[in-house]
Order: C-alpha cells, then structure tokens, then sequence
C-alpha cells in the first residue's frame, strides 16, 4: 500500500369625542286667570343618554405561522465490513487514495490543521477500522526514497475508536521532502490495554545516516 507524498502535499494547494347634549325647550306659560296661580312649567326634552364610548373594531392580529422545523438528516452509518480495506483477526486498514484523503480532510477540521507540515515533510495516511473498538492505535510504517532505499522507520500513535468506526490516521515523518520521497510497509495494531504513560505521539527512527 504505497501512497507518494506529492498526492498528499498537492491536497494542501487545496462570509373621538362623543358629546352628548340635553336639548333645553321653554314653553309658552298660558295666560293667568284669575282662578289660577302663575305657573309656569318647564319641560326637559329628554335625549338619549350616552351609554359609554362606541364600541370600535379591532382587526385581528394575524396568526404568526408556526415555523419550518429543520429535519436532521443523520449520518448513513458505515457499512460493515469496509469495502476495500484489507483485514486479519477483526482488524480493517487501507490507504486511502488522494481523491479520497481531499474529501476526507474537507470533512474534517482537525486533520486539516494536522496536514499542514505535509507541505515540508514526508506523509501518508491509512484508514482503521475494527469490529470491537481500539483504546489506541499503534501504526508502523517506513520512509522511503525515490530510489526504494529504505530511510527510516516510523511509528504513529492515535486515539482510540467506537466498534466499527473507521479513522483516519495521518502519518507525519520528520523527513524533508527532496522528491519522490514515499511511506510504504504501513503495519497497524489495536491495542485492547490502556496507552501507557509518556509514549509519543510520533517517533522517527532514521537508518541512512
């Protein structure tokens, strides 16, 4: 499974008033006769009284429309077993072609922030999987040059994984790139126990002085 580092490099070449009035109306007094007293009489036309303030209309207050809700599409879940990976004893790996490694680094934040040093040095990339999920994963995997001679080993540590949940795993060296310089021989374990204490995330151990 060899993945030439220019294919992973090349990736990275990759905002109202109402009033009422009472109507006063003086009647004629009839004239005295000397058996009637003087009187006069006064009559009130009555009006009608006013019963309060007229009665106005309000226009309904429309009905907010309830919104959309979103649907939340879930992730499809992977297929079991892994298409393409090669596998020994439940445990899944494969390395990803370049096509592929650019839609998995757009999907994810984290490894595009760890793919930056790719630009200078010599990487890879391989995909893990298993049935019962990994406390840790240990990669072993070789540097080598243009002309197949072996440079160094390399061994990259990574977290752990859920059952059947596969990783990408980016292999970083610490060896500049001259050309056609490459990462080959990968070997993955699954480790079951707890990571111990103090072991690096990434160790290069260089064989051509």
């Amino acid at each position: 499974m060899n993945m030439p580092v220019k294919s992973v490099a090349a990736l990275l070449l990759l905002c109202l008033t109402l009033s009422t009035t009472n109507a006063i109306a003086n009647t004629k007094s009839p004239k005295p006769t000397p058996t009637s007293k003087k009187s006069a009489t006064v009559t009130k036309k009555a009006e009608p009284a006013a019963t309060g303030k007229p009665s106005v209309k309000q226009k309904p207050k429309p009905t907010p429309k309830p919104k959309p809700k979103k649907k939340v599409t879930p992730s499809p879940k992977a297929k079991w077993p892994p298409k393409d990976f090669s596998s020994r004893e439940g445990i899944y790996a494969r390395v990803p072609t370049a096509e592929e490694l650019v839609g998995i680094l757009s999907a994810s934040k984290s490894l595009t922030r760890k793919v930056e040093p790719c630009t200078e040095f010599v990487c890879g990339a391989v995909q893990v999987a298993t049935q019962t999920g990994c406390k840790w994963w240990e990669v072993n995997s070789q540097v080598y040059s243009q002309e197949k001679e072996l440079i160094g080993g390399l061994q990259t540590i990574a977290s752990s994984t859920l059952p059947r949940e596969i990783k990408t795993i980016l292999l970083i060296s610490p060896e500049p790139i001259d050309s056609l310089e490459y990462i080959s021989n990968i070997e993955v374990v699954c480790h079951q126990e707890a990571r111990p204490a103090g072991t690096p995330s990434s160790s290069f151990t260089r064989l051509v002085p």
